[in-house]
Parts: C-alpha cells; sequence; structure tokens
C-alpha cells in the first residue's frame, strides 16, 4: 500500500505485518547507495523527517531504527535496489484498537529477535486494523 510517491523515493505502508506499528518500507530503483544523486538524499531525508513526525503525532513512537539492508537481493538472485526500512519503536505501551501494543524489544536490534518464533515480536493487528492505522499515517502524512 503506497504511502507516498515521490520524485526519487516511494513509500510502501508494511501491510502484511505492522511487528513496528508504523512500520514502511522506503525506496527507489538504484542499485547502489553511491548512485543516488544529493536531489534523492535531499527527497530521503524530508520523508524520513515526515514519516517520524507522523509517527509521533498518530501512535506516540518514541524513536526509530532507519535501516538499509541489501543482502536478500544477492541471495536470492534479485536486482537489488537501494531501499530502508523504517521502524518506529515504542518505550510505552500503546493503546489501540481497544489493544495493548508492547514494543517487547525496546532498545535492541530489530532484527536480534526475528530468527526465534519464542523471542520474536508478534504482530498485534489484524489486517483490517492494519488497514486503519495505514488510513491514520495516509490521512496525517503531508509531503
Amino acid at each position: 500500500m503506497n504511502l507516498y510517491k515521490g520524485k526519487y523515493w516511494n513509500v510502501v505502508f508494511g501491510s502484511w505485518c505492522q511487528e513496528f506499528v508504523g512500520y514502511c518500507i522506503v525506496g527507489n530503483d538504484k542499485e547502489s547507495l553511491s548512485n543516488l544523486t544529493p536531489e534523492a538524499w535531499e527527497e530521503l531525508g524530508m520523508i524520513e523527517k515526515e514519516l517520524e513526525r507522523v509517527c509521533k503525532k498518530v501512535f506516540g513512537a518514541t524513536m526509530f531504527n532507519f535501516a538499509c539492508l541489501m543482502n536478500n537481493a544477492y541471495r536470492d538472485n534479485e536486482k537489488p535496489h537501494v531501499h530502508f526500512h523504517f521502524i518506529p519503536r515504542y518505550k510505552n505501551d500503546l493503546k489501540l484498537f481497544n489493544k495493548v501494543y508492547k514494543d517487547r524489544h525496546f532498545g535492541y536490534n530489530f532484527w536480534k529477535w526475528a530468527l526465534s518464533r519464542f523471542k520474536s515480536q508478534k504482530d498485534t493487528f489484524t489486517k483490517e486494523e492494519r488497514l486503519k492505522i495505514f488510513e491514520m499515517m495516509k490521512k496525517e502524512f503531508n509531503l
């Protein structure tokens, strides 16, 4: 689900999973960070700033991780493309849709627990609730 389409970047809302409420992927078609123009870097900075503002205002996010991990493209023999994972993090519980979301590993690298089905963060929300989260972000997003 597209949250934003700019000149250089697209922001895709992580509708398949909101393990971290507000999770998005910010991507473009360049194969390497070194291929990005100064204008692309400038737009990326504006997007990051707006995503942070939205997640603070709408969900009360505490901090953010912004990760560029391109390993899978090489492992899976796909054409690599530059993309960043935008991961809001929450020190305090978030009450949303009569549920309590808890960022179980706040303060730790978000990938650290991903491979353990016992320790990984679980997605709290249904498909319909994830759509509502997207709509809340889309309504507030202003670029």
